[in-house]
């Protein structure tokens, strides 16, 4: 059964409604019922009511007219089909009636039956489609405003002309400081330096997906996944782009890198902690048993000076396997942060030279040991640490230089640092070694037979750290090294 259209003729003027009214009865049956009023104040209500399908009216009504009866009856414009009658074909009542969303417009001389049905016909479905436009484009606002993904829309500058709820709300800024603002000015610089070319490539190819670090007010980057699209809205061409949060799933992935990477790390560790520490056990271990096993079957042909020889070696083996499993509980001490960290002010260059003078009434000793300072210097340091930091250095100097060179420990303070350096005149590190020479249980290339576990300098160099201070190095193949401490004064 086919839908009855309700029709409402206004127009004070009996003769123009029966013109009508016949019109619409030779219109097909049961598809149209018309009512008229004549009055405009009788009309108004009924208008206002919204009971109709169409409105028919007349432009004269009295000492008023059907343009305010349209105004007044729908302050916020037609939602229904309203077609304006008049005898007057003046162009401004035209586009008055056009402003105010009337649908049709006929002068009443022109008017005929095939064009009266066309016009209400047309009039009843172009509203319809009106309205669908009108649900469809709250629909999409709707989907904008509440989706939670930033949402811009961007000319084909860059710039925003339009953003949504979720852009304004999670970057916090207010919607004044997006729109109008090119969207480069809110990446990070290195995505800024980029953008002026992806953005041309985008215009080229019509879409595309890439990731950017937007900078929110308050000076946090997030990290977003874009897709990109090009539109085109009558003659103009925007880019909508739609941005996805992905901080958190992008830090997710770092931390994973992370672990892997100390995973890796740790096994790479664990390969030379076994390496080093076989050989640094097996040679000692090895010189124990063969000097037990001599004293033990052999005893009674050796004499008091040989005796004493072989134990000797059996205590130098095991101050050497003692030092070395000292320098794995330090090590591990310090990292995980389970070592007493005692720091005391105390006179600095007093507390170096002792260190010197010990090494220099060592019964062993074959350098020339210097001491250089030019001030008294205090310093607020952990003496234990600070002690081990130096000895370090300085046994490695030894360690890897010739005989009779010259180790010097150098003592300066600038502005508010203290300068500590240890320079030596030994074989030096390979230049391919130096980026490693801090790593756990790495030693240079170079080493030869010299014993020792790769734990000295990363030990010393987190004891340093936790001091609040820096090392580096300096280092010639075959002439020599100098290493640099830098520490807080006071």
């Amino acid at each position: 059964m086919n839908k009855i259209t309700h029709i409402l003729f206004i127009d004070d003027d009996a003769d123009d409604y029966i013109m009508v009214r016949d019109m619409i009865n030779a219109m097909p049956k049961g598809q149209f019922k018309l009512d008229w009023q004549a009055d405009y104040n009788d009309a108004l209500p009924i208008m206002q009511r919204q009971e109709h399908d169409v409105y028919i009216v007349d432009y004269v009504l009295g000492e008023k007219n059907g343009l305010q009866l349209i105004r007044e009856a729908f302050p916020k414009g037609c939602s229904l089909p309203v077609i304006l009658l008049t005898a007057r074909g003046r162009r401004e009542i035209d586009e008055e009636a056009l402003s105010l969303g009337v649908t049709e417009y006929f002068d009443k001389a022109d008017i005929r039956l095939p064009l009266l049905e066309r016009a209400i016909r047309y009039a009843i479905n172009n509203k319809r489609i009106e309205a669908e436009l009108r649900q469809s484009e709250a629909l999409f606002r709707s989907f904008v405003n509440s989706a939670s993904d930033y949402i811009q829309v961007l000319d084909t500058e860059g710039v925003i002309t339009r953003t949504n709820p979720a852009t304004i709300r999670g970057g916090g800024y207010a919607e004044s400081e997006i729109i109008g603002q090119p969207l480069s000015g809110f990446l990070t610089p290195p995505f800024k330096a980029t953008f002026e070319k992806q953005f041309s490539d985008i215009l080229k190819t019509g879409e595309s997906r890439s990731e950017i670090e937007f900078l929110h007010k308050d000076g946090s980057i997030r990290y977003l996944d874009c897709s990109w699209s090009v539109v085109k809205n009558a003659d103009k061409q925007y880019v909508v782009v739609i941005q996805r949060d992905v901080t958190e799933r992008k830090r997710a992935e770092e931390k994973l890198q992370e672990s892997l990477t100390r995973e890796k790390e740790l096994s790479e560790l664990k390969s030379r902690f076994v390496s080093i520490t076989s050989h640094e056990l097996r040679t000692p271990l090895s010189t124990i048993q063969n000097n037990i096993y001599m004293l033990k079957n052999y005893a009674h042909k050796l004499d008091d000076a040989s005796r004493d020889g072989k134990l000797d070696k059996i205590q130098l083996m095991v101050e050497h396997i003692t030092e070395l499993l000292q320098d794995v509980l330090s090590l591990n001490n310090i990292e995980t942060g389970s070592s007493d960290f005692n720091p005391t002010l105390i006179q600095f260059d007093t507390f170096c030279r002792d260190i010197v003078e010990e090494f220099e009434h060592q019964k062993d000793q074959t350098h020339v040991l210097q001491f250089d300072y030019q001030q008294p210097i205090k310093a607020t340091v952990d003496p234990r640490l600070m002690r081990q930091v130096i000895s370090n250095l300085i046994d490695n100097s030894i360690k890897y230089s010739k005989l009779g060179t010259t180790v010097n420990l150098s003592l300066s303070q600038e502005e508010n640092r203290i300068i500590l350096k240890v320079t030596d005149q030994g074989i030096g590190i390979p230049p391919e070694d130096q980026e490693f020479m801090f790593h756990t249980f790495r030693r240079a290339s170079n080493v030869g037979d010299v014993s020792g576990s790769g734990l000295g300098l990363s030990i010393v160099r987190q004891a340093v750290e936790r001091h609040g201070g820096s090392i580096s190095f300096t280092s010639t193949l075959g002439k020599g090294s100098t290493f640099v401490i830098s520490l807080p004064a006071g």
